[in-house]
């Protein structure tokens, strides 16, 4: 097939021709995926990219959408992509680290605990320190139910989990 240029290519491509578009994806496939690896940082993924968006291209038919120049519109169509890929791993990150800083202090400072304790190591916690260990522990509440529960603020919670905790590995090593 002869060289085209690319007002030729879109014609051809909106007259159904396949060559036309082997063509442009022979004469963009490189310059795209360059584009979307210094985005993306991830060669597999600029790849994945750039041939997800050749697809769209001819089975949407997204050529016939195009007014401009044809480079302009695939670059930045693909860099689109590559902003939302990035944009979504971002989001997905965030989520990431909320749900992590929702999980408890505590519970990375405790050691094993056994799952029954005598009632006398028990009995040595205050009131609301018994609660907040029982409601966490044993009634396997998250700290945002149990503090609402009690009617105490989540970090008030977390600290009357550190000193039963406290108290009760104090208990355990003075029964040993």
């Amino acid at each position: 097939m002869e060289v085209l240029n690319d007002s030729q290519i879109i014609e051809q491509l909106k007259a159904g021709n396949k060559e036309a578009f082997e063509a442009l994806f022979k004469k963009y496939y490189k310059l795209l995926n360059v584009s979307a690896y210094y985005i993306l940082r991830d060669e597999m993924e600029a790849e994945d990219t750039v041939q997800g968006f050749f697809v769209d291209l001819w089975e949407a038919q997204l050529f016939n959408n195009i007014n401009s120049s044809l480079k302009a519109y695939m670059t930045t169509a693909v860099r689109n992509r590559c902003l939302k890929k990035v944009e979504s791993e971002t989001r997905t990150q965030k989520s990431l680290v909320d749900y992590k800083y929702t999980l408890t202090e505590v519970e990375e400072e405790e050691t094993h605990i056994p799952e029954i304790f005598p009632d006398k190591l028990l009995a040595d916690l205050s009131m609301q320190r018994m609660q907040a260990f029982t409601l966490v522990h044993y009634e396997n509440k998250r700290y945002k139910d149990a503090a609402y529960e009690m009617g105490i603020s989540i970090n008030s919670l977390k600290t009357h989990l550190k000193l039963a905790v406290k108290t009760l590995k104090a208990g355990i090593k003075s029964a040993k």
